[in-house]
């Protein structure tokens, strides 16, 4: 288990902090990877030093991915709560990876926002090149886990000529984290507990054992219709219990805390904020 301090160039590891990671930006070569088996080497051969009572998690990933692809409706009561319908497959969208950010930052609620959505999700890092994959394949490229939370505006995600991506790329919609774990710690990322609270009340308390399908098919899945490169990320979807759910529904605003995690990798704490530099 590690947490990644991008603006330190450090890695927290249990209770040790090591230093001068140089931490890759994944490029043409997709190496992220390799740079995460790097990484471990280097802390596997390096002296530890004292943790900063001031150190703070910038992001679980130590590399950027080229896309972030999710995953929805792949929990039967998530499905039902979103449109009653039974599932055949799941659906793939990308959500920009500009998205991307710390579970340690504010949310930001985008001008025009209408309809702020939250989802608790697993997300799978991937280390090997994967296209037709089987389910076994998938499985064996899978580098690890962290958390995301797939935050949603519902009002131009399904209304306005509706697209997901459109209402699921805003700024600060993809906080990763804490932690990142490696797949020989967590297997196939069953049974994981996920909870959402917002301003204190549970909203979400589901566990990963209520995918509709298990995570290696997930990823199989999705390498049919795209070529999934090392530092890729595939976020498994979410179960029920969204705002977009409840009746009537009920959406953040500014000025709530929405909690989330999970005990295997912790718990975040987010204020949502008016982005007032849209």
């Amino acid at each position: 288990m590690a947490l990644w301090s991008e603006s330190r160039g450090e890695y927290l590891v249990a209770d040790s902090v090591f230093a001068e990671v140089d931490a890759c930006i994944c490029g043409e070569t997709g190496s992220c990877g390799e740079e995460i088996k790097r990484i471990a080497a280097f802390l596997d051969n390096t002296a530890a030093k004292a943790v900063d009572p001031e150190w703070t998690i910038d992001t679980a990933l130590p590399c950027s991915p080229s896309k972030l692809v999710c995953l929805g409706k792949s929990y039967a009561d998530h499905a039902k709560e979103f449109d009653g319908d039974s599932v055949q497959e799941p659906a793939v969208f990308l959500k920009s990876p500009s998205a991307i950010t710390s579970c340690s930052d504010v949310v930001l609620y985008p001008p025009g926002c209408d309809k702020l959505d939250y989802e608790i999700e697993l997300a799978v890092v991937i280390k090997e090149v994967l296209k037709n994959a089987s389910p076994e394949e998938a499985a064996r490229a899978i580098s690890g886990y962290t958390l995301m939370c797939d935050y949603s505006e519902r009002a131009n995600q399904l209304e306005h000529g509706g697209q997901w991506t459109k209402g699921k790329s805003y700024d600060s919609f993809a906080p990763m984290g804490p932690t990142f774990i490696s797949a020989d710690e967590l297997g196939d990322g069953a049974g994981i507990p996920l909870e959402l609270k917002v301003n204190g009340e549970v909203r979400q308390s589901g566990n990963t054992d209520g995918l509709i399908w298990p995570v290696p098919r997930l990823i199989a899945y999705v390498s049919r219709f795209m070529t999934l490169w090392p530092g890729d990320v595939v976020s498994t979807g979410t179960p029920g219990g969204v705002g977009m759910g409840m009746k009537p529904p009920v959406y953040l605003k500014p000025g709530d805390v929405v909690e989330w995690g999970s005990p295997a990798f912790g718990f975040a704490s987010q204020a949502v904020v008016i982005d007032d530099e849209g």
